[in-house]
């Protein structure tokens, strides 16, 4: 028996309600935007598991929607259980699967998307897993919407696994754009999630570079 079926079995006996293939100890905690790098030298944006989530997302629905789903691995380490045997808890990351309710503003229908995404969330860790929440044009402008966010993929035994259904919610506004930093010249206003020609259409962050 796997070690995943066992602790499942343990989660059910305790109470815990475990769905189809969704896994309790594969978790979403939030969804965050880019932020510079503070690395040396470093000139780009990253993912930081550690950046607070916004209070309320916002976008332009003609250039579409990318974040990232902070996933938390609590798989225990098993790399112990038996003579040369591998740690297997690791968690790979394949896609996303995204379902979109309208709560406010044009009646439509959004159809489900399944999205790739690639990360590895290693045991008793967390790790940002970037996402396109939603297509270009896919969400009428004026709407406000709530993403439900499953990330699935396996662990390094092969079990297939999925994380809970994250909530997320967001106002489509066209032609959104942040608000921008004044900045001390030579520095010029530069943002992290931005369109093909350099210009954000969505809540990342933009800072003076």
């Amino acid at each position: 028996m796997k070690l995943t079926t066992l602790v499942i079995a343990a989660a059910l006996a305790a109470g815990c309600s475990v769905h189809g293939d969704e896994r309790s100890f594969m978790v979403g905690t939030k969804v965050v935007p880019a932020t510079p790098s503070t690395a040396a030298n470093a000139t780009g944006c990253v993912y930081d598991a550690t950046t607070p989530e916004n209070v309320f997302g916002a976008f332009d629905p003609a250039f579409g929607y990318v974040h990232a789903v902070v996933v938390e691995n609590r798989m225990v380490d098993n790399a112990s259980l038996g003579p040369g045997r591998i740690g297997t808890n690791d968690f790979q990351v394949e896609g996303a699967t995204i379902t979109t309710d309208v709560l406010i503003g044009p009646a439509q229908s959004i159809a489900t998307q399944t999205v790739p995404a690639n990360g590895l969330v290693k045991i008793a860790t967390s790790s940002p897993i970037a996402v396109v929440l939603a297509q270009p044009g896919a969400i009428a402008a004026g709407s406000t919407v709530r993403f439900n966010i499953q990330v699935f993929g396996h662990l390094l035994d092969g079990s297939s696994v999925k994380t809970n259904r994250y909530e997320y919610a967001a106002n489509a506004i066209a032609g959104f754009s942040p608000a921008a930093p004044t900045c001390t010249s030579p520095q010029v206003p530069r943002a992290c999630e931005t369109d093909a020609l350099g210009v954000p259409r969505q809540d990342t962050t933009v800072f003076c570079k």
